[in-house]
């Protein structure tokens, strides 16, 4: 379901109540570069005893999303990763047209297709304790957008004209927080809105100024639409950048696996792989250190 809160007048009775749920959200959710879905104890899935271990252990098998933004990307580090590990790549991808995974169908998706998910955003403490995850292959950031050209940094935006923020983000929770502690007269309101999507056609439509979205989306939006050519990021001032690393899921019994991963990643980012391949797809993202 695609949630946004479009009426100015509603924005200073929901800062306090906003800031109050996503704390809460953060404290227990897990995400992925596409969203923010729960993750809590270790679920159910159906059948789930029908699904045994993979019996080919040549090959590396994993998952991609294509509702995340960088599902491309992901895959081809993925196959980079399978190689430096002398595995062959198996590419399972995840199709559906639901916004939000419940932990049930990630689990299953585990269990059936995948040794590891890629692009979940490594938030600390928030997963339990059926996963684990690799370290990041690449860092990016939540950012400001506008099409307006006189505007370069947050701090160009005049007090009164509005943001649409992609809600249940850490970049979410640390704007609202901001704008709490501004006078009342220096605040900019803010519209919480239920995807990354909705932010960025509610600045193509006018509803707002400025949109706070997760940059990958950007980036995909403007290659498979020119509606978007015009939009662009702009500073953070006063603000400090939201930035999170982006890893891969696997189940916490893989410790073997995921060990072997993360040395393959850190030799991947050492000799200019990882990085090569985010420049090759003009990604807007580093690899991690």
């Amino acid at each position: 379901m695609r949630i946004a809160f479009p009426f100015p007048r509603l924005t200073r009775h929901l800062l306090a109540a906003v800031l109050a749920c996503m704390l809460a959200l953060l404290a227990q959710g897990q995400v992925s570069a596409q969203g923010e879905p729960e993750f809590f104890e270790k679920p159910y899935a159906h059948g789930q005893w029908n699904l045994g271990r993979r019996l080919d252990e040549s090959q590396l098998r994993y998952c991609v999303d294509r509702r995340d933004a960088d599902w491309e990307v992901a895959g081809a580090i993925a196959d980079a990763v399978a190689g430096a590990l002398l595995l062959e790549p198996h590419r399972y991808v995840v199709e559906s047209a639901v916004v939000q995974e419940d932990i049930t169908r990630v689990y299953g998706l585990m269990l059936e297709h995948c040794d590891m998910h890629m692009g979940f955003k490594l938030i600390p403490e928030g997963f339990a304790n059926w996963v684990t995850l690799t370290r990041p292959y690449y860092e990016t950031q939540y950012v400001f957008v506008t099409a307006d050209p006189d505007i370069r940094s947050l701090a160009d935006l005049a007090p009164g004209r509005p943001i649409g923020a992609t809600i249940g983000t850490s970049a979410h929770v640390r704007l609202v927080s901001y704008l709490i502690a501004l006078p009342a007269e220096q605040r900019w309101p803010t519209y919480p809105m239920g995807t990354n999507d909705l932010a960025l056609e509610s600045l193509l439509n006018g509803t707002v100024d400025v949109a706070l979205v997760w940059a990958p989306v950007l980036w995909a939006k403007q290659r498979a639409d020119s509606s978007y050519a015009d939009l662009r990021a702009i500073d953070s001032n006063p603000m400090p950048p939201t930035s999170l690393g982006v890893g891969a899921l696997l189940l916490s019994d893989e410790t073997f696996l995921r060990s072997a991963i993360d040395e393959a990643v850190a030799a991947l980012t050492a000799d200019g792989t990882i990085g090569a391949i985010l420049d090759d797809f003009d990604f807007p993202a580093t690899a991690a250190p």
